[in-house]
């Protein structure tokens, strides 16, 4: 595979070693004299060799995903650099070969270990998109706001609870990433970045929309999840343009009628939202393609999604997984653009007719309803042979992440204590843990395991995010293990009211 890459490489001048675990940088490349793009991301690579700084027409270079803890300030040398992607590596400090690179564009820091911005980087004046998002900050990163060309500011995960009035004089931004911050609102200068077309502020503290969005007219993408808005007054707002809405995990009761007014929207995210209808003016948006509505109970009122979903027959993706849902109408036939449809954790009666005959379905989920397992579902798959029809086994689910956290002690040395500790980390947005034998791939681990547990399993009723909690301080405090949550999981037990082994032995 890398001598064919390698060949191919030698004409198009492009060369994609990612994912391929390699340990280290192929001496073989040295000979590719001409490489303009070279993506060496999720490697395993602890460092990277000087010689890399001898490609006289390389502009694009890829090495995030690593455990790049430093690199050689040979690096500089790449005059003709313009986009460079250290992002998810082990970096201290901005490498300082930056400060050298005079084609430099592009910048990704994110996700490293970097706790402040040089000085020096306000110099770099050429840069049309820089991130420095997720990464142990002490403050707000000055340098930035003297990058007057930006048009892509990533600042993710930063923990900001507060933001300079002087971020407004950015005004070339077009995309600006402020989610999974501490943010309870923003300056009023936000309000003069005419040019943005895509704003993130998911993850945040906000308790309504700010004030200055209506200015921001420019807008196509405003990303609110994970926030606390609970009611959504569009009265006045100018979006003639906005083609995505992500409202998801908030407290929303009510979606105004005024939502009518973004003609041109596309994307509408109203999962575990606390909707329990929609207004039926939602007709008017002809041009909806992807409607997510899992985990919001919209079916609770009389078992069936609302009417007005069918005659949005444009839709191509339809998720209303956990929603409540008994009956599915024959009206979902009327969809015939639909790729993709959810039903998940549904306790669906039957399975509607008119599903045999969507024959454009690509996938249907159906993990975790009363149809998972059947001769019905076999008898679907027929009829439907291009369609990937989904039914999870919840036990062999949990059995697979036992299986992963085993592997996952064998090849760090990690305990169930210490996992247990970064999944807390996680689940409360706290810094993690940083352990010295975790690669990316094992961090991947990690993630699934909190998303299993705090996510996967509340979602399907079996208990709360509260209760899990309750079961992880358990293993953190070594009075219970894995193995022993994943099985209370599995069965639905809640925490409430449970009495680990560990505790129960000790009390014999």
């Amino acid at each position: 595979m890398l001598a064919e890459r390698l060949g191919a490489a030698e004409e198009t001048g492009k060369l994609d070693l990612r994912g391929l675990m390699l340990g280290q940088v192929p001496t073989a490349i040295r000979a590719l004299r001409n490489l303009v793009e070279l993506d060496l991301g999720s490697n395993a690579l602890t460092e990277v060799p000087a010689w890399l700084g001898d490609f006289p027409a390389l502009e694009v270079l890829t090495l995030e995903r690593n455990a790049l803890e430093d690199l050689p300030r040979k690096l500089g040398k790449l005059e003709r650099l313009r986009v460079l992607d250290l992002s998810h590596n082990k970096l201290q400090e901005v490498p300082s070969f930056v400060a050298e690179l005079p084609s430099l564009v592009s910048l990704d820091l994110g996700q490293n270990r970097i706790t402040q911005a040089p000085r020096w980087l306000a110099s770099r004046t050429r840069l049309r998109a820089f991130s420095l998002g997720k990464n142990p900050l002490d403050t707000f990163p000055e340098p930035v706001l003297s990058l007057p060309h930006l048009e892509e500011l990533g600042l993710a995960g930063l923990g900001f609870e507060a933001l300079p009035a002087e971020l407004g004089a950015l005004t070339a931004l077009q995309k600006l990433d402020l989610g999974e911050n501490q943010l309870s609102g923003l300056p009023a200068s936000i309000g003069e970045l005419g040019a943005l077309r895509a704003l993130v502020l998911r993850g945040n503290r906000l308790t309504a929309l700010p004030p200055m969005l209506p200015a921001l007219r420019t807008l196509r993408a405003l990303d609110l999840s994970g926030n606390r808005i609970g009611a959504l007054p569009l009265a006045g707002y100018a979006w003639a343009g906005m083609e995505a809405l992500e409202l998801a995990d908030n407290p929303l009761l009510v979606l105004p009628e005024e939502i009518t007014k973004l003609a041109t929207l596309h994307r509408l995210d109203l999962r575990n939202t606390w909707l329990e209808s929609l207004p039926d003016a939602l007709a008017s948006l002809r041009g909806l393609r992807t409607l997510l509505l899992a985990g919001a109970p919209v079916g609770l009122r009389d078992g069936r999604p609302p009417d007005v979903i069918f005659t949005l027959e444009r839709l191509v993706e339809l998720d209303l997984s956990l929603a409540g849902i008994t009956t599915l109408p024959e009206a979902i036939g009327w969809l015939s653009e639909l790729r993709f449809l959810g039903l998940q954790g549904n306790p669906l009666a039957a399975i509607p007719a008119a599903l045999r005959s969507m024959t454009q379905l690509e996938e249907l989920d159906l993990t975790d309803t009363p149809f998972g397992r059947t001769d019905e579902v076999e008898a679907l798959s027929l009829v439907l042979p291009r369609t990937r029809v989904i039914c999870v086994d919840w036990a062999a689910t949990y059995r697979s992440m036992l299986e992963d956290v085993y592997i996952l002690r064998d090849d760090t040395g990690l305990d169930d204590v210490a996992i247990a500790r970064w999944v807390v980390a996680r689940e409360r947005g706290a810094s993690l843990p940083r352990f010295a034998n975790v690669r990316p791939a094992d961090e991947e681990v990690l993630e699934r395991l909190h998303t299993l547990v705090f996510v996967r399993a509340p979602q399907r009723r079996v208990t709360t995010r509260a209760a899990v909690g309750v079961l992880v301080d358990l293993v953190v405090k070594d009075q219970l293990g894995w193995h022993e949550v994943l099985e209370q999981l599995l069965h639905g037990v809640h925490a409430s009211g449970m009495k680990s082994r560990r505790a129960a032995d000790t009390s014999r």
